[in-house]
């Protein structure tokens, strides 16, 4: 029997679940993510299953969540912004970050090899001299930087604001106000000591896109309005490249501060924008098989663990609000909502196979083999989806 109020009125559809996607930094190893990141806006394009309202990332990992977001973005007079777009954007430009020409192949083995040197247990003549430590800033260095066009090595493929200015020429013509999917970037200030997103919300001071005021949340932490620059910023290794100014500050890698940035998603924000799941592309395993014994295992563990716990940290406290929300009526539970948090990772066999090194490997055969292995476990996962794990128990390889 059909209630009176209800007759003759449509079936309302349940609303789709939005999510937001974090991709933590490692080098080369985010190829995974390109692959990963792929089938999500596939999914989207074809099954239409969620609303992508969020994309994040650390160092390499928001090298993909710009492509990913830009090729979303509405431009000015111009293409609305899609997810074939983004997946075209983002694709194109990891070809491009790979090493092609014959003096970025060269370069690329010598940069390899000296980081497998410094794995190694007995150091090797002549990869571990002083010239492969050099300060970035240094004459040498700079020498050295300046004259790689001359052995047929493209500025972009050392030069990241190069990169990104070509990658995304059309960054000043956004159309902001008609943004769906939020970017968050994590970077690092390095004199403060100030753990630094840089973010495209619209509500940050000034809006539309040109707002260039900062949003100090905590003394040690600030919300600046997201630039190619800010990007640069967050894939600033102090090894290769100087530290990216900004407003006369001075940043490093996000790495040692938000691994990706999550907190933003939620802090702050009106309880309908919130994310109802946070998927982590996690490529720096939670896990060992056992102790690190070798120089290599040792190197590639610190590595690790710097890139896990801080977002742990992040992850654990949306935890803790989900408990709260079980647990108390009330206020408490009408101004925040329940976050699903999941994570998508390597299989445990390719985890196991790489190494801090391996980072920086920009041969076309490594990052191609570690794109399909993206393919591969997110067509998995999302034919699962939604009922797959869910975070922590998902980020293990051993229980």
């Amino acid at each position: 029997m059909v209630d009176e109020p209800t007759r003759g009125k449509p079936k309302q559809d349940k609303p789709k679940p939005k999510v937001a996607v974090g991709c933590q930094g490692g080098g080369i190893h985010a190829s995974f993510e390109v692959g990963v990141l792929t089938e999500i806006l596939k999914d989207i394009e074809t099954r239409n299953r969620f609303d992508l309202v969020g994309v994040s990332g650390t160092s390499a990992g928001a090298l993909c969540a710009l492509m990913v977001w830009y090729g979303l973005a509405p431009i000015k007079n111009g293409r609305a912004g899609s997810p074939g777009a983004a997946i075209a954007q983002l694709n194109d430009f990891w070809d491009r970050f790979a090493a092609t020409t014959a003096g970025e192949k060269v370069l690329n083995a010598i940069a390899y090899s000296a980081f497998r040197a410094r794995e190694a247990e007995v150091p090797v003549v002549g990869i571990n001299a002083p010239i492969f430590s050099l300060s970035p800033s240094g004459a040498i260095s700079q020498a050295v930087i300046a004259g790689l066009p001359l052995f047929g090595v493209r500025r972009r493929f050392f030069d990241l604001d190069d990169l990104l200015a070509k990658a995304c020429p059309q960054f000043d013509d956004i159309d902001w106000p008609k943004l769906q999917t939020r970017l968050l970037v994590g970077a690092s200030e390095i004199v403060g000591g100030i753990e630094t997103a840089f973010d495209s919300d619209l509500r940050m001071p000034g809006g539309g896109g040109k707002h260039t005021k900062a949003i100090d949340t905590n003394r040690w932490r600030r919300r600046l309005p997201l630039t190619l620059r800010g990007v640069a910023a967050s894939g600033t290794l102090a090894e290769f490249r100087q530290a990216e100014e900004i407003d006369g500050r001075y940043y490093w890698d996000g790495l040692y501060s938000q691994n990706p940035p999550v907190r933003e998603f939620l802090a702050g924000v009106r309880k309908n924008d919130v994310p109802d799941e946070i998927w982590i592309v996690r490529i720096n395993p939670q896990q060992s098989a056992a102790q690190p014994q070798s120089n290599a295992e040792i190197i590639d563990r610190e590595n690790q663990l710097m890139g896990n716990l801080s977002l742990n940290k992040e992850l654990d406290f949306i935890l803790t609000v989900n408990d709260g929300i079980a647990e108390f009526d009330g206020a408490f539970a009408n101004k925040y909502k329940p976050v699903t948090v999941r994570t998508i990772k390597m299989t445990r066999q390719t985890a196991a196979e790489l190494r801090y090194s391996s980072k920086f490997d920009r041969s076309r055969g490594f990052m191609d083999w570690l794109r399909r292995e993206g393919h591969a476990v997110a067509q998995d996962w999302l034919s699962r989806w939604p009922d797959v794990g869910c975070y922590p128990d998902d980020a293990a390889y051993y229980h």
